[in-house]
């Protein structure tokens, strides 16, 4: 067959099962030589972080749109994770919508082709391992969602093993969960309601990692007093303590052979395909488990793609700050910034006039939008490394390889999105498509090349791109309103008030954003009454930012940012003195403290200390959240250099890095 186009739409990159489906999905697009374009549109079940809710996740449905016949050839559709809690009649609906040829994945609906776990065999042993291996007698049994197909099956299998093996009904208990980790209210009422269950059987590992906090608070040892086994084997199973006895089920080999069916059912053919499930044992159901050989990964690898990262976030956000009036030149500014990680091309749409789409509105798909600017690789670029201190790759731009488009050469047909004449499209495609939205205001959307390492940080980055062109937009709306209230000066200067102030707050965290940080810190050095006055300047980081990203999310990431600030700032605003907090990029933070405390910094860091106690108490977080700090005494003066205090301050702050907890977990 000639080349095709697939779309392949997922949940988020975020969810190890939906990030797993992209690698083997990637796997055989290549071998094959097909295009493929996966669209990250999240849960259209509404489901959202039971931890971190974001009001406006909606807004990622509408890439489930994005497609046609004109651009796509054949759709895979990952129903049984984005539509879990969808009844048929919904998913059918949701599936009419889409005008190409489907392919399912974990769902099984009659007329489409599918690809399912068979969930039957490795459960069966897990089972019967529980019976047979540590004489469980009071079984659990915690179900995913009772609309799912893997759910279905997975409990039907359950009561025949428990059939086979001649437990009664009334000797088990079966409760529906969520599929996710927070299942800890589900665990704690069968528990209540069945004291003397000795094993509970997740249907998948999420669930799992929410039965062990719930089993836990109680006082009780996993492995010890209950038994607990999962379904799916995600990559932290091995990893927490004790390891997840589970059943394994490769989720790439889901996205692998669901590209290869893909010329079958364009010939119109329809199967349904089964994916192989091995038990995997460890040490959570009481068996003796060695976990000297888990995989630690590349951490240096890892910490230097997180590195670039946290550096390009900074730059986006300062190269617009730089600017107090409209800047033209904000998508090129954008991709300078952003091609300095290991990008190969990318795109930048815009929508003709920004989208206002709220919750529960039909999105209708536009007939162009405008490319703004795009970067295509023009040979593979060998990164350079920065010290400063720690190591940092970036890539070099040639500044001429970064394209903005004029005038009427920008409007493309929106099912020319992926095939126009700025794009190279002899060559394989290899795309992930993000929207770029605030709130309920939708500004564009981004096409990425990039490397599969790199698929879970372009939402990241594209939330990071939107925070720009709203901020853009923010000073384009200052210079208005001046215009327009210039007859009433008053008038003009609150609304200038307003959109600085607006301007030097980190939206994150609410507390001093980079630029807003050094000019409160320069006001107080400078003022005539701080003149000779003893003061210390602090630099901080969050530690283990890329753990808490890499095991619970990146909202939770973001939630754990917020909550290093509130640490900050309390500590600083209880000490006798004068001073400020502010976030000043990626995971870091800057204070300053104008005090005659001659014990101040003693002080301080014991501060830190007992409010990161107290705050990691309070919260119900699985994980810990902390800082380092450096911390740099110097007398304030007009002359004081403030950028030279802080590095000294950043400086010492390694040393205190050296000490931080060896886990995050609680």
């Amino acid at each position: 067959m000639k080349k095709m186009n697939i779309a392949l739409f997922i949940s988020e990159f975020e969810d190890p099962h939906a990030n797993t489906l992209c690698e083997g999905a990637v796997k055989a697009a290549k071998e094959n030589g097909h295009n493929l374009f996966i669209f990250p549109g999240k849960f259209i079940d509404e489901r959202m972080s039971p931890v971190y809710e974001d009001a406006y996740a909606y807004q990622h449905n509408c890439l489930f749109q994005f497609i046609s016949k004109e651009n796509i050839d054949i759709a895979i559709v990952n129903l049984g994770n984005i539509a879990a809690r969808l009844s048929k009649e919904e998913k059918q609906k949701f599936l009419s919508m889409i005008s190409v040829p489907v392919i399912l994945i974990s769902d099984i609906i009659e007329g489409y082709s599918s690809v399912n776990y068979d969930n039957n065999a490795g459960l069966a042993l897990e089972i019967e391992h529980l019976i047979q291996e540590h004489q469980k007698k009071h079984f659990g049994y915690i179900s995913g969602p009772n609309s799912n197909i893997d759910a279905i099956q997975r409990k039907q299998e359950f009561e025949q093993v428990m059939q086979k093996n001649g437990f009664l009904p009334e000797q088990y208990r079966i409760v529906e969960g969520n599929f996710s980790s927070d299942c800890t209210k589900v665990v704690d009422m069968l528990m209540d309601s069945y004291p003397e269950m000795d094993a509970l059987i997740c249907a998948n590992d999420m669930m799992g990692f929410g039965a062990y906090q719930a089993i836990e608070a109680r006082g009780l040892k996993v492995g010890k007093d209950i038994a607990v086994v999962g379904f799916d084997d995600s990559p932290y199973s091995a990893q927490i303590q004790p390891g997840l006895t589970t059943v394994k089920a490769d989720s790439a080999l889901l996205g692998y052979k669901a590209v290869q069916l893909c010329e079958r059912v364009l010939r119109g053919e329809q199967h349904s395909l089964t994916v192989d499930t091995t038990f995997v044992q460890r040490g959570s159901c009481g068996c003796e488990y060695c976990d000297a050989d888990r995989g630690q990964g590349d951490v240096l690898s890892v910490q230097a793609k997180l590195d670039s990262l946290n550096h390009t976030l900074v730059s986006i956000s300062r190269n617009v700050l730089n600017y107090e009036e409209e800047n033209h030149k904000i998508y090129y500014m954008i991709l300078d910034s952003l091609c300095k990680v290991n990008i190969q091309s990318v795109y930048l749409y815009t929508f003709m006039d920004e989208i206002e789409h709220k919750k529960g509105q039909d999105w209708v798909k536009p007939e162009t939008v405008r490319l703004q600017a795009y970067y295509r690789e023009p040979y593979d670029r060998i990164p350079d490394i920065a010290y400063q201190p720690m190591p940092v790759y970036y890539y070099p731009v040639d500044a001429a390889d970064i394209k903005e488009i004029d005038g009427t050469d920008q409007i493309i047909p929106f099912d020319r999105i992926f095939d126009n004449l700025y794009m190279t499209t002899e060559e394989q495609q290899i795309r992930v498509v993000t929207l770029l939205y605030a709130g309920e205001v939708q500004y564009g959307f981004m096409v990425w090349d990039v490397k599969e390492d790199y698929f879970g940080y372009t939402g990241q980055l594209s939330y990071q791109i939107s925070n720009a062109l709203k901020t853009n937009k923010l000073l384009q709306n200052k210079n208005k309103m001046a215009a327009a209230l210039e007859v009433s000066l008053q008038q003009v200067r609150e609304q200038n008030s307003i959109l600085e102030e607006i301007s030097k707050i980190d939206e994150l965290t609410q507390i001093y954003n980079r630029r807003g940080f050094l000019d409160s810190m320069k006001r107080s050095l400078i003022a005539g009454e701080n003149q000779g006055k003893a003061a210390i300047a602090i630099y901080a980081d969050m530690n283990d930012l890329k753990l808490v990203n890499d095991k619970f999310g990146h909202e939770e990431g973001d939630a754990a940012l917020k909550l290093s600030g509130q640490i900050l700032r309390e500590a600083i605003h209880e000490m006798k003195g004068q001073g400020d907090v502010g976030r000043i990029g990626g995971d870091e933070f800057c204070a300053y403290l104008i005090t005659d405390d001659g014990d101040c910094e003693q002080t301080l860091r014991n501060l830190i200390t007992d409010i990161t106690e107290r705050m990691n108490r309070e919260n119900e977080k699985p994980y810990y959240v902390s800082l380092s700090a450096g911390m740099k005494h110097f007398i304030c003066d007009q002359s004081v250099n403030i950028s030279y205090e802080l590095e000294q301050a950043d400086a010492q702050l390694y040393k205190y890095k050296k000490n931080k907890r060896k886990s995050i977990m609680k």
